[in-house]
């Protein structure tokens, strides 16, 4: 079955994640169930990356934005319709960020 990266991204780049943890580990445990899960991981906040590019690298995400990534999600569905459904029930759509949903190829 296709994969797709679902890019988790918060309203608040160097805040970290949302605080109430509690409905995205009911989402993720509910994909799992499903059998909709193959990969889940949050990331670090994104003051603690390091980009780097042919001149050399740098401290801090690469671009300065008004979102940051802040976790991603690989799931198995039949097609993009499918996934953008499981991503459209992100707990983080109800707490100011978005979602971005991806093929993986």
């Amino acid at each position: 079955m296709p994969e797709y990266a679902v890019l988790m991204y918060h309203p608040r780049p160097g805040e970290g994640e949302p605080t109430d943890r509690a409905p995205h580990d009911a989402y993720a445990r509910s994909m799992e169930t499903s059998g909709e899960l193959v990969f889940a991981r949050g990331l670090a906040d994104p003051r603690q990356a390091r980009s780097l590019r042919a001149d050399g690298a740098t401290e801090g995400p690469y671009l300065e934005s008004a979102e940051a990534v802040v976790g991603v999600y690989v799931v198995e569905a039949p097609d993009l319709d499918a996934a953008v459904a499981i991503a459209s029930r992100n707990p983080i759509l109800r707490q100011g960020g978005g979602v971005e949903v991806r093929p993986v190829g």
